[in-house]
């Protein structure tokens, strides 16, 4: 007996109730009949794979369709956003150049000077070296060896600081490398300017390579006026060599800035025998207003060479209302020369450049300073000495920090110098003690003063106004002992009181002279208290100072005071 399949009923009763006792046997329980199935497994797993196989390659169809679906909305999503940002990007630096040009062309209109060109290399076979020797700058042991190089510019252009770089050499030993720039921001077109490369102390130089560094022209120059001293001096003291000058800025529409000076010394033959650079003293100096410039010197060949002439050339930049950044002014013709020699002054001579460079009008009648005659006596030790003093006979004029050398002589033998600078001003009728001592022969017959340049104001002047008050002097005595053999007796007073400020601010720096005088009111001895403190207005400090006496008894205290 067979069973369908199909509909797995048993083929003799028709029942349902079929029960598997074996492999493709069956009987039915509702009337035992057995019954073999007739079946090839087989082909009934081949049709159930390809059953399976079929579901899946359906469902991988549906989810490859559910993803190019997706995929090609993303695409054109993205495509869809790139186009909108290459769009406003594109708007945005359209509108941003338009912005640009439009300020570019606001600021060129507004300009007043030319910027140079973005490219400015300039030749460098334009810059001719000459005239190159070796040379030894200052004097006596600290001198040092220097290569002296002048540069002269036949470039056309005016050049931002060139440099020069040399190769040295000891025969064919290479000894290295040095670098200089000209000592100044701009070398015009035609000028010549010295320039010095350093040189090893302790090795020996027998020739040179020398190459010009890349050339330049300024980045941001104009025209404009020479720049010039409107007072200038050359001045010498022993071997200290400056230059002192003053400056004016006389423009109404630009601020002067970094305002320099070159100076070139030369010899009978013209020969350069030394220069030095130097800057203003303000490092801007505005519409109407002025500075001054000290510009220290150098010497070659320990400054045996005579100075027969001397110039100058100053090189500034100006700073205009309404632009940014400093504009290098280039002038033609700019170079100052000088026929002869510099002022000589005594070295020992304090002297500022607003000494030096004061006016006419600005300085102290030397006629009105007197130097009292000498008072001997006698120091701690009984060597001799002599008390005088400076006094202002003038009666409306301050001198401005009088200062002189006194040269002090036994008969025609000069026997010494003392020099006077230790006071910022002296008011009229005031006197500054001064103390002489003879070093040779013990006495002093004749001084000569030789003054520096001085200035003068008038009054009341810029001191603070103190009132100084002794209240009491003791006399007394005492004795040193001198290498143990020797006892010296001498007298001193013991002068207190104090000093107050009467003035609306605070004074500082505080300088006191207590002089002692006899009888007749000469000088007998003095000292001088430099601890005072800072004094408050409507304050006042005290002060003691012990007063040798160098001359005969004392029989009155006075007192001068300083301020700064």
């Amino acid at each position: 007996m067979t069973i369908n399949l199909q509909t797995l009923k048993c083929a003799e009763c028709g029942g349902g109730a079929l029960k598997r006792t074996g492999i493709n046997q069956y009987v039915c329980e509702h009337c035992g009949s057995v019954a073999v199935v007739e079946d090839n497994v087989s082909e009934r797993l081949d049709r159930m794979l390809d059953q399976v196989k079929d579901a899946a390659a359906g469902r991988l169809a549906d989810e490859q369709r559910a993803r190019s679906r997706q995929t090609s909305k993303t695409l054109v999503i993205v495509a869809l956003a790139v186009g909108v940002i290459a769009a406003a990007a594109s708007a945005l630096s359209v509108f941003l150049s338009s912005r640009q040009q439009a300020a570019q062309r606001a600021s060129n209109a507004s300009r007043p000077v030319v910027a140079a060109a973005v490219d400015r290399t300039i030749p460098v076979d334009g810059l001719k070296l000459e005239g190159v020797r070796q040379v030894l700058v200052g004097s006596g042991s600290s001198a040092r060896p220097k290569l002296l190089v002048m540069v002269r510019n036949e470039t056309g252009h005016s050049l931002d600081r060139p440099a020069v770089k040399a190769s040295l050499y000891d025969g064919d030993n290479r000894l290295g490398e040095r670098s200089e720039s000209v000592p100044i921001g701009v070398l015009a077109a035609g000028e010549t300017a010295p320039l010095l490369i350093d040189l090893p102390s302790d090795k020996n130089v027998t020739r040179h390579e020398l190459q010009v560094q890349r050339l330049a022209a300024p980045y941001r120059s104009a025209e404009g006026p020479k720049l010039a001293f409107t007072r200038v001096r050359l001045v010498q003291q022993k071997d200290d060599l400056r230059l002192v000058g003053r400056i004016v800025n006389t423009r109404t529409d630009a601020t002067l800035a970094g305002v320099e000076a070159l100076v070139v010394l030369y010899d009978d033959g013209g020969v350069v025998i030394g220069f030095g650079r130097g800057y203003a003293h303000a490092n801007e100096i505005r519409p109407g207003e002025r500075s001054s410039m000290d510009v220290r010197i150098e010497r070659f060949g320990n400054g045996q060479g005579a100075i027969a002439a001397w110039d100058y050339r100053l090189n500034y930049t100006i700073e205009s209302p309404g632009q940014s950044g400093r504009t290098q002014v280039l002038s033609a013709a700019r170079v100052v020369r000088t026929a002869g020699g510099p002022e000589s002054f005594n070295p020992e001579l304090r002297m500022s450049s607003d000494d030096l460079l004061a006016e006419d009008a600005e300085r102290f009648d030397l006629n009105q300073l007197e130097l009292l005659p000498l008072v001997p006596g006698r120091g701690v030790t009984q060597r001799p000495l002599y008390l005088t003093e400076l006094v202002n006979r003038s009666t409306d004029r301050i001198a401005i920090t009088p200062g002189a050398v006194i040269s002090h002589f036994d008969g025609s033998r000069l026997d010494g110098t003392s020099t006077l600078g230790a006071v910022a001003s002296l008011y009229p009728g005031e006197r500054l003690p001064v103390l002489l001592e003879p070093r040779g022969s013990g006495r002093i017959t004749q001084t000569r003063i030789e003054w520096k340049p001085m200035r003068g104001a008038a009054l009341p002047g810029a001191r603070a106004p103190l009132d100084v008050t002794v209240t009491d002097t003791r006399a007394d005595t005492s004795s040193v002992l001198v290498n143990f053999s020797a006892r010296y007796t001498y007298k001193f007073a013991m002068v207190s009181g104090s000093v107050s400020n009467s003035g609306k601010a605070i004074v500082r720096k505080v300088r006191l002279w207590v002089s002692l005088r006899d009888r007749e009111g000469k000088l007998t001895g003095f000292s001088m208290v430099e601890n005072l403190p800072a004094i408050a207005p409507g304050e006042s400090v005290p002060f003691e100072v012990k007063v040798d006496q160098k001359g005969r008894d004392f029989a009155s205290v006075s007192t001068l005071y300083q301020t700064e």
